[in-house]
């Protein structure tokens, strides 16, 4: 990239960090490559989202795309989700400190797209803001505005970067991973600064878990353009796509049932004993530990062929963990098999997914077979629940 180059607009906050110094020219190598694929989706501006666990090296990843964008001659724009939280004085309002509450309630996603992205992705706008409010001083920065060049791109980390509301409006999307124990250590260091003696507390219990939660609802990684393994910040290298065995020799009408979660054997004969229950349920169990952690995006994939199957039944963490054991019912259906639009929004009106406990498997599957009842009644009936699970009718 030997263009004449281009500016890097940062954001004004005080938790921005600096722009790491060159850690190797292997990272070097695999930073610039990454850069070439950013920019071979157009001349227009492009919006690059970042993700991946806390610690992971997401904001420095950044700042080094960002870097070599512009030294490839494209105008390039710093953001971080960690910029655009809800403010700390309204903590009252919502739980924030639990796992489940900081994945819920931490961020203001509607303050993401109004300031940041629905102006890069507007050609008549010439400005957005690249920070709402900062995170250490808490002063809102959403009236200072930053200059939008046509072809500018926009390079924004953050966890949980790929939810479903501002999900859309990647262009190109980067996951940097690192094992979940690594993201402990690293973060805890990285924060013991303010957070003292908790840093690994808040670390394990409200980032880790946020993590789990986002992982298991969003299942992201299928449609990342590229995954970096970012354990050693010298040596990082390009991870292939993950491939899942094949599913067969299953019956017909058997049901589908896979496990995915292996972090404790004595819930999954739990959860095996509460499917013997039902006299009348055949079922196909895949238990294999190439199967670990896989996501409904993959799991959906790998069974994209079996013509036979609408369901599949996924033994996650939620089930394992549960008193109900509840499974993930998943349809396989997909738009191109819906007569048009209106069908296939009333197959998903309460969504692709819901869970069941192990009793209303049988059920749901035979009935989904024969076409004697349709996804989306089970999905409305799990919807009614108090914990989102289908009992039985």
């Amino acid at each position: 990239m030997t263009a004449q180059r281009a500016d890097v607009h940062h954001s004004p906050s005080t938790w921005r960090q600096p722009v790491p110094p060159a850690a190797s020219p292997e990272r070097t190598v695999l930073v610039e490559e990454i850069a070439r694929a950013v920019l071979a989706r157009g001349p227009g501006r492009l919006i690059v989202g970042i993700d991946g666990p806390t610690a992971a090296g997401k904001t420095s990843f950044g700042h080094e795309l960002a870097e070599r964008i512009a030294h490839a001659g494209r105008p390039a724009l710093r953001a971080t989700l960690d910029d655009f939280k809800k403010p700390w004085k309204d903590r009252h309002l919502y739980d924030r400190e639990s796992g489940e509450g900081y994945y819920r309630n931490a961020y203001d996603y509607g303050l993401v797209r109004r300031l940041l992205l629905d102006p890069v992705r507007s050609p008549e706008t010439d400005s957005c803001a690249l920070c709402g409010i900062d995170p250490l001083t808490q002063l809102d920065h959403s009236a200072r505005r930053t200059p939008l060049a046509p072809d500018a791109v926009l390079v924004v980390d953050g966890v949980f970067a790929f939810r479903p509301e501002i999900d859309g409006y990647w262009d190109y999307r980067v996951w940097l991973d690192v094992d979940a124990e690594l993201s402990v250590r690293r973060g805890a260091e990285r924060d013991r600064n303010w957070a003292g003696s908790d840093a690994e507390a808040i670390h394990r219990d409200r980032y880790g878990v946020a993590r789990r939660i986002y992982l298991d609802e969003v299942d992201p990684l299928p449609r990342m353009d590229v995954l970096v393994d970012n354990t050693d910040f010298a040596r990082p290298r390009v991870l292939a796509p993950r491939r899942r065995p094949p599913v067969t020799g299953r019956a017909e009408f058997d049901a589908l049932v896979i496990r995915t979660d292996y972090a404790d054997d004595n819930a999954w004969q739990a959860v095996r004993a509460a499917l013997a229950e039902d006299p009348d349920l055949s079922a196909y169990v895949v238990d294999d530990p190439a199967w670990a952690g896989a996501g409904v995006g993959e799991v959906t994939t790998a069974l994209a062929g079996d013509e036979e199957l609408s369901v599949v039944f996924l033994a996650d963490r939620m089930t394992m963990t549960s008193a109900h054991h509840a499974l993930l019912a998943v349809t396989l259906l997909t738009r191109a098999e819906c007569v048009d639009d209106e069908d296939y929004a009333q197959l998903t009106e309460f969504g692709d997914r819901f869970r069941t406990v192990p009793a209303g498997v049988h059920d749901i599957h035979a009935n989904l077979s024969i076409g004697n009842m349709g996804f989306e009644e089970y999905a409305a009936a799990a919807h009614d629940d108090p914990e989102g699970v289908f009992r039985t009718f």
